[in-house]
């Protein structure tokens, strides 16, 4: 085999991924084929290439090693470093491997960059917050785009997922793989029912106008006393006189989890609804069939047993209110904002997104008569110290328990169950401790 079918026929592996074995590789003339490990790679500032043809991943430059993946033609790849043998070290899906140069060639787009998040980050389907999530990544998560920002969003690739994010919450990755500091503010809300305007001034267009507990993607401060957002992909203006900076609040990676800590410093992903939600089979204070007596699946399941288990020992408990909606929690909470102000309404009501109800795992529960519902007087029952002694044998916990207004940040609340499973329940009701202490968060 001549020199140049050599070369051809290695040109054809890289493409193909034909398999072959080496067995008297003489006769095949393949005698001067080896590799002595991987070469030197020399880094590079990420750049898109596309793929010219059907071509194999490799996890080293050379067609002996294992494909990691198949590529289509056309499938752009995010090449991270140069080989010496004309292969190109490149990141593909979360993946890192090696293509044969031959078979890509730089994509006629801009320069890929790096970016790195400032705080956990909702990647949404489009540039607003009324966009679906794809996913949420955790503060410090290198995400690369290709695309300048728009309207305060960009466009970014995560893991073979591409998604939009505020520019608010990324910047440039310097290549250092230290996590960047969090803003000192992440959330922003209103204060009062706000108008968005198209200008910063009174004088302009009112575009919306949000209620009070609303959360405000800000992009910059105007010199006025005025602030930019982005509200349903469009750029407008709000009084900053009307908005507070909620400082430390976090979005929360693990929605799902039974175990999930929600609080006045870590929120729900903006209009998260849970995926099993299922009616109770308990009997509330009211006969409609609203989402009040909707929980998750495996709590639902399981206030049904503690129901069944208190009326066994002569206790009859009633629902008042368990599953919450974030356009629920948001009406509900803007109606306490407007009768007492926002920050009394705060101490006792949750910003939507912050409130257990929303999780379809927590539960007001009153007396069987349906007196007491979620007051004070409740906490002097005898349903009430039923409560506190058996719930966590059904997973339960008095979510908010006396004397820990600190922890919690809400007042004692006897009424207020929060289904998070029987080993963790039993072991907080244990220790006398409330869910934050238990897993030392706030």
């Amino acid at each position: 085999m001549t020199e140049v079918n050599k070369q051809r026929f290695y040109k054809k592996l890289a493409v193909t991924g034909l398999a072959f074995t080496l067995v008297g590789a003489g006769t095949l003339g393949l005698h001067s084929l080896h590799f002595t490990g991987e070469p030197t790679v020399a880094s590079a500032a990420a750049e898109t290439y596309t793929t010219t043809a059907n071509l194999n991943i490799r996890s080293g430059p050379s067609t002996s090693n294992a494909i990691i993946a198949t590529v289509k033609q056309g499938t752009q790849l995010t090449v991270i470093g140069q080989a010496a043998n004309g292969w190109l070290k490149v990141s593909y899906q979360g993946k890192t491997g090696y293509v044969s140069s031959e078979y890509v060639k730089k994509s006629a787009s801009s320069t890929t960059k790096t970016y790195v998040t400032t705080a956990n980050l909702n990647i949404r389907s489009g540039q607003s917050t009324s966009s679906a999530i794809v996913v949420t990544v955790k503060q410090g998560t290198q995400l690369t785009s290709t695309e300048q920002a728009a309207n305060g969003w960009l466009k970014v690739s995560y893991q073979g997922k591409t998604g939009y994010v505020s520019t608010q919450y990324v910047k440039e990755s310097t290549g250092s793989s230290e996590p960047a500091p969090a803003p000192a503010a992440s959330v922003y809300v209103a204060t009062a029912n706000l108008n968005v305007r198209t200008t910063a001034s009174t004088s302009g267009a009112v575009m919306a106008t949000l209620k009070a507990g609303t959360q405000l993607d800000v992009t910059a401060k105007a010199a006025n006393g005025w602030l930019k957002i982005t509200y349903q992909g469009k750029v407008g203006y709000v009084s900053g006189q009307y908005v507070r900076a909620l400082a430390g609040m976090k979005v929360v990676s693990n929605p799902e989890s039974i175990q999930v800590v929600v609080n006045k410093q870590n929120k729900l992903p903006e209009n998260y609804v849970p995926k099993d939600l299922v009616y109770t089979t308990i009997p509330f204070t009211f006969k409609e069939q609203t989402e009040k007596k909707k929980m998750r699946s495996e709590a639902a399941a399981a206030i049904a047993q503690l129901f069944a288990g208190a009326k066994k020992q002569g206790v009859t408990l009633l629902g008042v209110s368990a599953y919450r909606s974030h356009a629920t929690q948001s009406a509900l909470f803007s109606s306490y904002v407007q009768r007492d102000g926002y920050d009394k309404a705060a101490t006792y009501s949750a910003l939507p997104g912050t409130s257990e109800h929303e999780t379809g795992l927590g539960i007001d529960v009153t007396k069987g008569d349906g007196t007491c519902a979620a007051q004070d007087c409740f906490g002097g029952t005898k349903e009430a110290a039923w409560l506190d002694a058996h719930a966590a044998e059904y997973g339960f916990i008095i979510r908010y328990p006396k004397g820990k207004d600190a922890v919690t940040g809400y007042k004692y609340e006897p009424w207020h169950l929060r289904y998070v499973g029987k080993p963790v329940a039993q072991a907080i009701k244990s220790k006398g401790i409330t869910l934050e202490e238990y897993y030392g968060i706030k």
